[in-house]
């Protein structure tokens, strides 16, 4: 969390609150309907006690927002095509199911200036997801699956591409994201062998870890 200044110890309820207050407000009201009388009343305490936690309101929204994100686990399940499917999941419960619709677009905007800021919440909100797809990536890599020269950052690029444009531009509730065949179009130019990683994908979940690579 934010830096607070020094004096009366944090009363970790009212943090508690005022983070929860924060989700609530920014799911009815949206960014731009955000205020911290809002967060205030809603919580049970003041906007002079929300300031001295947080005198940045962009930091009261990330600390937020990092309360309903979990660090993924990296998908391993013995089958890139299952990994990278996995991984395009993981990004978008991330960004397009537990965060409130339609905050992280204008509030990436409201960081854009604070380079400080913007690197905040870039590791808090899409940096972990990233990172455990890009994981899978190298290990598909390591295995033979992908070719050699594949470089993990820029696949993960692209298969975020698509979850990133929903999230920014709106557009993930009305219909769900084909993470499969996302995952499908990348692996037919980055895999040594597309037509083998579909009969692993294929194969019962037991059975992967043992198929030969």
């Amino acid at each position: 969390m934010s830096p607070v200044a020094a004096g009366r110890p944090r009363d970790p309820a009212i943090d508690a609150a005022v983070l929860a207050a924060t989700l609530d407000v920014l799911r009815e009201q949206g960014y731009g309907g955000f205020t911290l009388e809002a967060v205030a009343a809603r919580a049970g305490t003041t906007k002079p006690a929300i300031r001295r936690r947080w005198p940045v309101r962009q930091n009261l929204v990330i600390d937020a927002l990092a309360a309903v994100l979990v660090a993924p686990p990296v998908p391993d399940n013995g089958c890139t095509r299952c990994d990278l499917t996995a991984a395009v999941r993981l990004l978008t419960e991330a960004l397009d199911e537990r965060l409130p619709p339609g905050v992280l677009a204008p509030l990436l905007a409201d960081c854009a200036r604070d380079p400080e800021l913007h690197r905040r919440l870039l590791g808090t909100v899409v940096e972990p997801s990233r990172q455990a797809a890009a994981t899978a990536v190298r290990r598909a890599v390591d295995r033979g699956d992908l070719h050699a020269d594949v470089d993990p950052d820029l696949l993960v690029d692209l298969l975020a591409s698509a979850v990133y444009q929903r999230a920014l531009l709106g557009g993930g509730a009305q219909r769900p994201l084909p993470a499969r065949p996302l995952a499908d179009l990348l692996l037919r130019g980055a895999a040594v062998d597309f037509d083998r990683l579909v009969r692993i994908s294929e194969l019962p979940p037991g059975a992967r870890h043992a198929h030969p690579h």
